[in-house]
């Protein structure tokens, strides 16, 4: 399938236009540490990532795909839930990119949740710097998916306009379970 016609890797294509060396991102939702090492590369030696996620499976998974690829040392990688990432992060980042669902290839009763997903929102728009993305793939074909894009829909709605420019990306035929993408941008 066609890159854009994925959500997650279109959310890249996008980003990848927004990136720039010696920034500071966030990784919400670690998994496969398939976001995070896009992350890494783009910000390179002099930027930050931070990787949360909740599963030792999932951070044990990105750590050695950053050794693999030589990009550990600027990545920290923190097993907690991303809803308390200001407990990790007092700087202010240039974005932050939710790929939320259940870990692939991992057990699919782990989710993230709608609670948890809008007070990591919350709190990450809190300390994004004036020109930060927020990314947020969401997929409603999984239990409880259709209700936290619902949420996450609703509170994006909520942002006001300007500084806020939010944007969704989505499939309009075939199923409505299909992952999708929200983006964000603080305006300068």
């Amino acid at each position: 399938m066609n890159k854009l016609l994925r959500a997650a890797e279109f959310s890249h294509l996008i980003l990848e236009k927004l990136i720039e060396p010696g920034q500071i991102f966030i990784d919400a939702t670690a998994g496969n540490g398939h976001d995070t090492l896009f992350l890494a590369e783009r910000v390179g030696i002099n930027g930050k990532v931070y990787a949360f996620d909740i599963q030792r499976q999932a951070i044990e998974k990105t750590k050695k795909l950053l050794e693999e690829r030589h990009c550990l040392e600027w990545v920290s990688l923190i097993q907690d839930s991303h809803e308390n990432l200001r407990d990790y992060i007092k700087e202010p980042i240039n974005g932050i990119i939710f790929n939320l669902g259940y870990l692939p290839g991992g057990d699919k009763s782990i989710t993230t949740s709608a609670a948890s997903t809008i007070q990591s929102i919350q709190q990450s728009i809190d300390i994004l710097a004036s020109g930060g993305v927020v990314a947020i793939v969401v997929y409603p074909g999984h239990s409880g998916g259709d209700r936290e894009a619902f949420e996450v829909e609703a509170y994006l709605t909520k942002l006001p306009s300007p500084p806020w420019y939010v944007l969704s990306w989505k499939r309009v035929n075939g199923t409505d379970k299909a992952p999708y993408l929200f983006l964000a941008q603080k305006q300068l």
